[in-house]
């Protein structure tokens, strides 16, 4: 049975931060999130637990023992969140909750309606540090401390009254604090909640509560840990999320890139703020190319690029653009009379592996319909020739499970990129399929170690370009 839905705006991620503690930028930057697995800001995996359980406990309510939680999914900003209630006994209760047909977490609950009201604790109020610990996740197989007990009692009262009645409101607190201490302490910033598993004592008190790493599997990623104190006790799970993948820095590059290679050759890289457009566009200005890199979002990460390029003593700008609707940026290229001799088009959405109605259509957008929109554009504002780089992906000769829409979409690129070669006399096109390299787009939570892209592309661009 499906109850009443709800939704996160980036105001009530923020509420809920400065209620819980957890400010890690995942929940809250989507400049940051954007170079995260995901690449969007993801909610608080307690926040919806929460909202879930204020939503359930109106048909039903009852005093929790236990709570057992899977988080199964990431749900996103402004995403519809149903309530599905699953099975219902005496003294067990569960629902799911649901987003766009995909289960992202599963609730179980143990508890009893007769039980008189749970005595709870005062919780002192602190300021919580808004920022997070950057771990490693070697630093972390011993890790062990506590979490205060603190937090503001009004606003949790006023945020979850029926949570607050059937935990006390020091068990709500408790819950604020293990999102608080896996997304700022343990792991941390790089950080991925999982599942936990809690009991609630009818004692209280204002104890701290304590935590301790008892596991680490290092294949997944995945830190297990003990939790007890002030009438909890149980377990939980956290990823140690991939790090921001940062590439390598311009004197890297100089390294590999011998004499002048691209010596009068002006490059627009689509799409050149991170990953493989910002290490090709530092390849062609270091070869001697003229460097133009545009963005969607990541303005602070293009500046960088930029800047970086040009203290070496390179030229490169930046360039705001759509790539849907690439109009006006290009007519502003083309204004400043700079006409690109070479097209690299990076543009990418982000690639997940989460289930969506509209992720064949977005990467079919992004890959096909964009592509054609801008070279036509360039191939009707001049005659000179211009030579396309499209990379594409090995995946598509075998594409894995999760990769299946990716491989669709880049095919059709492809077939676009060869169609708009035959059809404008001007064009050239080079097509390379090229293999997992390290960008954010290819981060795993398996441990997995992946080429870093320089010296691949050094190769191709200096023998294709």
């Amino acid at each position: 049975m499906y109850l009443e839905p709800f939704h996160h705006s980036i105001d009530s991620q923020t509420a809920f931060a400065k209620l819980s503690g957890d400010f890690n930028p995942i929940h809250l930057d989507p400049i940051f999130a954007r170079r995260t697995i995901f690449g969007k800001v993801v909610t608080h995996g307690i926040h919806n637990l929460l909202c879930g359980l204020e939503i359930f406990l109106k048909t039903q309510f009852f005093y929790i023992k236990r709570i057992a939680v899977t988080f199964k999914n990431p749900v996103f900003l402004n995403e519809t969140v149903n309530v599905v209630i699953c099975e219902t006994s005496q003294s067990t209760y569960a629902f799911k909750l649901i987003c766009n047909k995909i289960n992202t977490a599963e609730i179980q609950l143990h508890g009893d309606p007769n039980l008189l009201p749970i005595p709870y604790c005062s919780i002192s109020t602190v300021n919580f540090t808004r920022l997070p610990q950057n771990r490693e996740l070697h630093d972390i197989k011993k890790a062990q401390g506590s979490i205060e007990l603190a937090g503001n009692e009004k606003g949790i009262q006023d945020a979850f009254p029926l949570s607050t009645a059937a935990l006390g409101i020091d068990g709500v607190a408790r819950l604020l604090g293990i999102t608080r201490l896996v997304g700022m302490q343990c792991p941390g910033l790089n950080s991925l909640f999982s599942n936990f598993s809690l009991s609630f004592s009818q004692k209280r008190s204002h104890d701290p509560t304590k935590y301790k790493v008892i596991k680490i599997d290092e294949r997944i990623s995945l830190i297990t840990m003990s939790i007890i104190g002030g009438g909890i006790k149980g377990t939980l799970n956290a990823f140690f999320r991939p790090p921001i993948v940062i590439q390598q820095k311009i004197n890297d590059v100089k390294q590999f890139v011998k004499d002048k290679p691209f010596k009068k050759k002006r490059a627009l890289i689509i799409g050149g703020s991170r990953g493989l457009g910002e290490i090709s566009a530092k390849i062609i200005a270091v070869g001697g190319g003229s460097i133009i890199i545009t963005y969607l979002t990541g303005e602070e990460d293009a500046k960088k690029v930029a800047k970086e390029i040009i203290d070496n003593g390179n030229t490169c700008k930046i360039l705001q653009m759509d790539v849907s609707k690439p109009q006006k940026p290009i007519e502003s290229i083309i204004k400043e009379n700079w006409q690109p001799t070479h097209l690299l088009y990076f543009a990418t959405p982000h690639i997940t592996s989460r289930p969506s109605d509209y992720k064949q259509k977005e990467l079919n957008n992004v890959y096909s319909a964009a592509l054609e929109k801008i070279v036509r554009i360039f191939a009707s504002s001049s005659s000179n020739r211009l030579k396309l780089f499209y990379p594409s992906s090995i995946y598509v000769k075998n594409p894995t499970v999760n990769l299946v829409e990716y491989a669709s979409a880049k095919i059709k690129g492809e077939k676009t990129a060869k169609k708009l070669e035959q059809e404008l006399p001007n064009l050239d096109v080079i097509i390379e399929r090229l293999p997992p390299l390290a960008t954010d787009q290819s981060v795993s939570l398996l441990n997995v170690d992946l080429a870093a892209p320089l010296e691949t592309m050094v190769r191709i661009l200096t023998k294709k370009l």
